[in-house]
């Protein structure tokens, strides 16, 4: 069952996320189950939104990868998030993601493409 995995990491600025976000190399080496993947940013953190194909697939990428890239980073209180089952997900215009881009990259870049 799909599910969403929400993270507030008040310690992750915006400029640690974009270092974090290349250093997982998700592009290169995605991890299994993941669908996508959103960030915010709020005051004093940034808050992640992603889509996994299953709790199991999320919590693996968690305690295998995110963990230790988030301490490499930076952030040095325990990883807070929260794991629910996905009811309903509803895109519009699923062509929007295209356009924005369908990879990883600095919120500067993202910016850029929605603007084209």
């Amino acid at each position: 069952m799909a599910v969403t995995l929400f993270m507030r990491i008040p310690e992750l600025t915006v400029a640690r996320y974009d270092g974090l976000i290349v250093g997982l190399e998700l592009d290169a080496n995605p991890p299994a189950g993941l669908i996508f993947h959103v960030a915010t940013e709020s005051v004093g953190s940034v808050n992640i939104l992603e889509a996994w194909q299953t709790s199991q697939a999320a919590e693996s990428f968690i305690e295998n990868r995110l963990r230790d890239a988030l301490l490499a980073h930076g952030v040095k209180d325990p990883l807070a998030y929260r794991i629910e089952p996905m009811h309903n997900l509803f895109a519009p215009d699923i062509d929007m993601i295209a356009r924005i881009g369908g990879f990883s990259h600095p919120a500067g870049l993202a910016r850029s493409a929605l603007a084209s």
